[in-house]
């Protein structure tokens, strides 16, 4: 009996099904990879995190890291991504009990919460923009800001459905004063080495140690009055 061939529809199977499982694989070691970064990163530094590192622990070729990421900057740029994402997870959970037109305290108690759950995202803020961003292609730098655009209009949009009266324009704003804390306050409250030896003997620089939590808490609950004030007289 004469085998029969394939037909041109099985063969267009065939080929979609390899393709399908070929960018599960890719998706997966993608993850791999980013994963791994994020564990060394955990222990360590910018610095001293270096592909071949991440290739190792992942298990992977260094050659094969290079494929899915050009550089060490834009590996942790996909990692800023991640923690974003993650943290955009945490504070929908957090905030779904929280009633309409809730209390700008609690409100700003569960960002500062939030946030504190993911020292890794603080640490990475503080890197994007000095570290990781100059050093990114054109393209990956115009998907990144579109990542970003999508991002703080989710984020936004949360935070008007527990503040009505806080609007669209100026819960953008509201977001992108929140990152420029982060930044700022993650660097505060953990200071090198020798500053924070410093501040530590001397009883009077004291009240220059904060804890990121209730400090974010606080600030970010004053910066909610004061734009809702504002909103009120405009």
């Amino acid at each position: 009996m004469r085998s029969q061939r394939p037909t041109t529809l099985t063969r267009t199977r065939s080929l979609v099904g390899l393709r399908a499982r070929s960018e599960q694989d890719k998706d997966l070691r993608r993850g791999d990879l980013v994963r791994a970064a994020s564990e060394l990163f955990a222990g360590s530094d910018f610095d001293g995190v270096t592909i071949a590192q991440v290739a190792q622990r992942a298990g992977v070729a260094k050659g094969t890291a290079y494929l899915y990421f050009s550089c060490k900057e834009a590996l942790f740029l996909e990692l800023v991504q991640t923690e974003l994402l993650l943290w955009e997870q945490d504070l929908h959970t957090c905030l779904a009990p929280l009633s309409t037109e809730c209390a700008t305290n609690a409100l700003a108690a569960t960002i500062a919460r939030t946030l504190a759950k993911r020292p890794t995202l603080g640490r990475l803020l503080v890197l994007l923009h000095p570290v990781i961003e100059p050093s990114l292609a054109l393209d990956t730098a115009r998907s990144f800001k579109e990542f970003l655009l999508a991002f703080i209009g989710r984020i936004s949009a949360l935070l008007a459905t527990k503040v009505p009266e806080l609007g669209a324009t100026a819960s953008v704003t509201f977001i992108l004063q929140v990152h420029a804390l982060v930044i700022s306050v993650t660097q505060l409250a953990h200071p090198p080495a020798v500053i924070a030896a410093v501040l530590d003997h001397d009883p009077r620089l004291h009240p220059m140690r904060i804890s990121f939590e209730p400090f974010m808490a606080e600030t970010l609950s004053t910066l909610l009055r004061g734009t809702l004030q504002t909103q009120k007289q405009t």
